[in-house]
């Protein structure tokens, strides 16, 4: 179990950053998307060795998912129920998960959602001024159908497992565990149409016994966990011990919310309703064995608050793991 990341490119500058912060493990978000066949393996190996001159191992890469369709929408067609360009698409993944695998990648993060992630806007600014992502359901209620006819949560079962069918075989064959993000936030059956499957820990528990294989498994966020939780406190424990004693966590989003379903901003790791200690306890009980990354961190007004921001967290989830591990 190690501190890790999602952010931050692989120029000199940021791996010093990463480096210089004791960050030795990250995901690449930043690879050439080619549509006709996918990445380059020369680019992704390229990338990796360069890491690993900075002593860092570059350990995961994400599908660009957001790239798939060719109209240019975010919902990939095999999310739309469009097989004819969905099974197009699905290639290019397929081809994605053996380009990683023949440039010695292990791991790949994705997500299977039927339509875009929904925030509001972020008010009132937390401590410090800090400006949370947030999310308020009364104040987006009356946001319209996000398409012509139902998405219902048959079909959008039906559309997740005709995916998993044909990558996960890949990916076993290739050695190559797929990490699935939960679509952010949970929310009711029949917002805007659609059910949303996969928000939370009852999709989840569904979700992994679909073509069962080593490498089929979650990218568990715990703030997604806890937006879905009616008691995330005592819930995200419980949900990290299920899924981590089935060997299917494959990354893990280490971040805190205040609030909780259907109402809640994403808050810096000490102040929010969860014991992250406890989480951590959890994650070293099951025996986890990757990353755990600050997948967002509060924005504010000072300069280079990225940078700032991020430093924070990763000082805290290297504190905290050295606090779970210390057999003192």
């Amino acid at each position: 179990m190690h501190v890790g990341t999602q952010q931050f490119s692989t120029a000199d500058e940021d791996l010093e950053y990463l480096a210089r912060h004791g960050v030795f493990n990250k995901s690449e978000l930043n690879i050439t998307f080619h549509r006709d066949y996918g990445w380059d393996v020369e680019e992704l190996a390229a990338k990796k060795e360069k890491c690993t001159r900075f002593g860092i191992e570059m350990e995961m890469v994400a599908l660009p998912i957001a790239d798939l369709n060719v109209d240019g929408g975010q919902v990939p067609n095999y999310m739309l129920g469009n097989y004819e360009e969905g099974d197009k698409e699905i290639e290019l993944v397929c081809n994605m998960v053996r380009q990683a695998s023949e440039a010695g990648i292990p791991a790949i993060k994705y997500y299977l959602c039927e339509m875009e992630n929904q925030r509001t806007e972020s008010d009132p600014p937390g401590r410090g001024g800090s400006i949370y992502s947030t999310w308020d359901l009364e104040k987006a209620k009356d946001r319209p159908a996000r398409y012509d006819e139902p998405v219902t949560a048959e079909m959008n079962w039906a559309r997740i497992t005709y995916f998993l069918e044909r990558v996960i075989p890949v990916a076993t064959e290739c050695k190559v565990r797929m990490a699935c993000h939960p679509c952010d936030p949970w929310l009711p059956p029949g917002y805007r149409c659609v059910d949303r499957v996969l928000g939370g820990f009852d999709g989840f528990k569904q979700f992994i016994e679909i073509c069962p294989s080593p490498y089929h498994g979650v990218n568990l966020c715990l703030g997604c966990m806890a937006e879905s939780s009616l008691d995330p406190l005592n819930e995200v424990p419980d949900i990290i011990r299920y899924l981590g004693s089935r060997k299917k966590i494959f990354l893990c989003h280490f971040r805190n919310i205040v609030g909780g379903r259907n109402k809640f901003q994403e808050v810096w790791p000490d102040e929010g309703v969860m014991n992250m200690h406890r989480n951590m306890q959890a994650l070293k009980e099951v025996g986890y064995p990757h990353m755990c990354v600050p997948d967002h961190a509060p924005g504010h007004k000072e300069p280079d608050s990225y940078r700032q921001a991020f430093a924070y967290e990763f000082g805290y989830i290297r504190a905290m793991i050295q606090a779970v591990m210390d057999k003192g």
